[in-house]
């Protein structure tokens, strides 16, 4: 089955990551929302951000993952929370993306909650509407619909992102570089699978400053 844009941008977001994180990639999810959302925004010519905040995931058998420590972004050991894609263009219901989603039974395993559900799929994207299940922190139902799952930014999230960005933004960019290169290499040269620059769009160098290491610390 032909790939779509949206599996090519995850597969390569995912293998870049990896590629540079091969053991704590199941844990950064703030790389995965910001190198994300900067592809994203390239490839698709819209404004995708990275979001901070709380989540539950259904882990079957009647069992919640609950990544609900607001007070971590403070904490420099970090903790339970969780990073995600939204688009920010205001055109209608807003994405929502989480590049993630395939590890959540290795990370629920990871942090004490056997898993009992089905290998969940490599991503979610799709409007905020069909993806974010719409319940209070203390109404969550003990399972969701499959394909869902209960997302909440807050300001401390956003403020903690804002940082992050500013902490480590030649990581980022370098990230982005690696990801978008792989993703230009993995079509053939008549695909029309990624859209075309428009013109005057400005290239991206990949060769303006050494790169720092995001802390792992999602």
């Amino acid at each position: 089955m032909p790939r779509t844009i949206q599996s090519l941008i995850a597969h390569c977001v995912n293998q870049t990551i990896r590629s540079y994180y091969p053991q704590q990639y199941c844990s950064l999810c703030h790389v995965y929302a910001v190198v994300g959302a900067n592809l994203i925004s390239i490839v698709l010519d819209r404004v995708y951000r990275p979001v901070a905040g709380l989540a539950a995931v259904d882990c079957g058998g009647g069992q919640l993952m609950r990544m609900v420590d607001n007070g971590a972004f403070a904490n420099p050991a970090g903790g339970a929370y969780h990073c995600w894609i939204e688009s920010a263009d205001g055109l209608g219901d807003p994405d929502v993306v989480d590049l993630t989603f395939r590890h959540n039974h290795t990370y629920a395993e990871k942090n004490g909650y056997p898993w009992r559900k089905e290998a969940p799929p490599e991503y979610l994207w799709g409007p905020r509407s069909k993806i974010v299940l719409r319940a209070g922190l203390d109404t969550l139902p003990s399972s969701f619909p499959d394909g869902t799952v209960w997302l909440h930014e807050t300001e401390e999230g956003w403020q903690w992102m804002t940082r992050q960005l500013a902490e480590h933004q030649n990581a980022f960019v370098a990230l982005t570089a690696e990801a978008l290169k792989l993703l230009q290499a993995s079509l053939p040269p008549d695909s029309r699978l990624l859209p075309q620059p428009r013109t005057g769009q400005p290239g991206i160098t990949t060769d303006s400053a050494p790169a720092s290491v995001p802390d792992p610390v999602c």
